[in-house]
């Protein structure tokens, strides 16, 4: 008898081990190489300052996209103690899936004196696992560290200026000593700061500040030096200061037909404020109220940032053989067919000469903006130095660039009559920071040497001295 002869189907078998490996095998190769997958958490710390003050709130962000978060910490060692500030654990969906959370933006209030933690240098760890099956299933690690200060005394503030005569839409100088290093600082004059600037003196920790008081602002205005550190300890120092009460002129300017169809009609405004059906002493008062608005806030733009140097010395010149035609602070009343229809402040002097006078610098300063600004027409803006700015408006020519570096008495341009000027002239006006203030205080010898350059000298002269 014939033994009978198996005969295996190689191609059969290939195919069953192939199913074997697409079912079995290679899933199980995909989820083992997911869950000891090596990527580890990522910490991101927002640390603005090293400086820790009385009271921080400590923004974290912990991420792991892979296998989602274990667990968090956060703790201070200081002098081999350590204090612990937070700790988290995160929930997993289970054992086989990994965490849950995988974003996560912690917040940690710190109060060094609650943590009773001393000032003093201070290292900052923050440690975080994820779900990852790496390490014995302990996870990947990851690891944040920042050495920090701990700082709790607010600034010392020595004012060094005695006297502080301001005039409602005048200017000041004061002058103080710091201990520290500053974030800001400078002066309070009711709801407006000014910022100080070091660099004058020698001596870095000596600040000067030249303020301003609205010309609307009353002779209760409170007034006081203003600094935050590092570590975001505030101090307050309030100084003597006497506010001299001032009378601004009104005025009651007609707007006629003629004004309205020779200068209103044909003059451009933005897109913006023009809605249908405009009639001229609509459009008139779109110009004068909210245009107005948009082109002061233009001008005053370069007052964010004042070159820490002084470029101006003694008094500041006006435009040469002027009449004033306007005084600052002007309050205009605006009157069409005898009833009022509008009320504006006049922040500024307006200057008459010959047509196309030349129209010098007032001091040494850097041109810091050159170009059309709506109702103020051909606008050349002055730097002066630590916040002072000259600005001179309706020029017909503009002869100077941003940037340029010009003496006192280089002709920036000449008078005309560009933006909503009613006949040749100059508008002249000063600011400081970001406020208006009246120039004729800087045409002022006398003014400038009681109120600036003597308390410069008598600072100077102190700390020589010393």
């Amino acid at each position: 008898m014939k033994k009978a002869v198996i005969i295996k189907d190689s191609k059969g078998g290939a195919k069953l081990v192939l199913i074997i490996l697409l079912i079995i095998v290679i899933p199980m190769i995909v989820f083992l190489v997911i869950r000891f997958e090596g990527a580890a958490p990522v910490i991101s710390c927002n640390l603005p300052s090293p400086a820790i003050g009385l009271i921080h709130e400590l923004k974290l962000n912990i991420a792991d996209e892979s296998s989602g978060l274990r667990n968090m910490r956060a703790v201070i060692r200081k002098d081999g103690i350590e204090i612990l500030l937070l700790e988290k654990d995160y929930p997993a969906d289970h054992f086989i899936m990994g965490g849950t959370v995988t974003k996560d933006p912690v917040r940690i209030r710190i109060e060094p004196r609650k943590l009773k933690i001393s000032d003093g240098k201070v290292l900052l760890q923050i440690t975080a696992r994820d779900y990852s099956w790496r390490n014995f299933w302990n996870g990947n690690p990851a690891k944040f560290e920042q050495e920090l200060w701990i700082d709790t005394k607010p600034p010392e503030i020595n004012v060094l200026t005695k006297a502080h005569n301001i005039n409602q839409g005048g200017c000041g100088l004061a002058i103080y000593q710091i201990n520290e290093d500053l974030a800001e600082g400078g002066v309070m004059a009711g709801d407006i700061f000014f910022p100080g600037y070091a660099g004058y003196f020698s001596d870095k920790k000596i600040h000067l500040c030249f303020f301003a008081l609205e010309y609307q602002k009353g002779l209760d205005t409170e007034m006081y030096i203003l600094a935050v550190d590092q570590a975001g300890n505030k101090a307050k120092s309030r100084f003597p200061h006497y506010i001299r009460k001032k009378k601004f002129k009104e005025d009651t300017l007609a707007i006629s037909d003629h004004f309205l169809n020779s200068t209103i009609a044909g003059f451009e405004i933005p897109e913006e404020f023009k809605p249908s059906q405009l009639t001229l002493v609509d459009k008139f008062l779109k110009i004068n109220r909210e245009l107005r608005k948009q082109n002061t806030s233009s001008i005053l733009e370069p007052g964010k940032n004042s070159d820490k140097v002084m470029y101006w010395e003694g008094i500041f010149l006006r435009l040469p053989n002027s009449a004033p035609r306007a005084g600052f602070a002007d309050h205009r009343i605006y009157k069409y067919n005898g009833q009022t229809i509008d009320r504006q402040v006049h922040l500024g002097v307006d200057l008459a000469s010959l047509a196309q006078s030349e129209v010098p610098a007032a001091n040494k300063g850097k041109v810091v903006f050159t170009g059309y600004v709506g109702i103020y027409g051909n606008t050349v803006v002055v730097d002066h130095g630590f916040g002072i700015f000259s600005v001179y408006s309706h020029l017909s020519r503009i002869s100077v660039e941003v940037g340029k570096i010009v003496e006192k008495g280089e002709v920036l341009g000449k008078t005309g009559e560009t933006g909503l000027a009613a006949g040749d002239h100059l508008h002249f006006a000063m600011f400081v920071n970001n406020v208006f203030v009246n120039p004729i205080e800087w045409w002022d010898a006398s003014w400038i040497e009681n109120n600036i350059t003597s308390k410069i000298k008598d600072v100077e002269s102190s700390f020589q001295a010393k």
